[in-house]
């Protein structure tokens, strides 16, 4: 049976808050969703309008947390309990116990050691609740601080693959990393 009123619990770090995006958080997400520097190595467009937030606040997290996904999850800075960014991580395999996460920040938060702290605590979080074995990320390889966020991790780079993904109308070689069960360094 789904529940509705299921949401991903709320995690804390020593900056940061992870919690479930709310509506009230449109105008916030548009403000760092809007910048095309944001979204250049994301499978999203930048958002044009608030009505874009507002349906990735509908159909994209709260259609996740109707199915029990943790994606995404709000990162808050706690000094502020403004919006950041956001990390979240969804079934890449059910069958084969393997979620892949990912993230992004909000322009002025890049270069402060925020990404490793929301997703070590996450990928804590998934192999301590979730039955799963493996947990990926990808980046697409020209994305140099989100491939040095995942090494900081510990986290296992697996390879390049080539031409992996055609966007924006383009091809883009993709990096993949991926830690299992028991490796996670603290």
């Amino acid at each position: 049976m789904i529940d509705s009123t299921w949401c991903p619990p709320v995690l804390e770090t020593p900056r940061l808050r992870l919690r479930s995006f709310a509506d009230a958080d449109a105008a916030a997400l548009f403000a760092i969703a809007s910048n095309p520097n944001v979204r250049r190595f994301t499978l999203w467009d930048a958002h044009k309008s608030i009505d874009d937030s507002r349906t990735f606040l509908r159909d994209y997290a709260a259609a996740n947390y109707l199915i029990g996904v943790p994606d995404p999850y709000a990162l808050v800075l706690k000094e502020t309990d403004g919006l950041i960014g956001a990390i979240g991580a969804h079934w890449a395999s059910e069958k084969d116990k393997c979620l892949e996460f990912g993230f992004w920040l909000a322009e002025p938060y890049w270069g402060r050691g925020l990404a490793v702290e929301a997703a070590r605590v996450l990928l804590t979080h998934l192999f301590a609740s979730y039955d799963v074995e493996r947990v990926q990320a990808h980046c697409m390889a020209e994305n140099v601080m989100s491939a040095r966020v995942l090494e900081k991790l510990g986290m296992t780079d697996e390879g390049t693959h080539r031409s992996a993904l055609f966007h924006r109308g383009r091809f883009w070689d993709l990096r993949m990393y991926a830690t299992v069960r028991g490796e996670l360094r603290g």
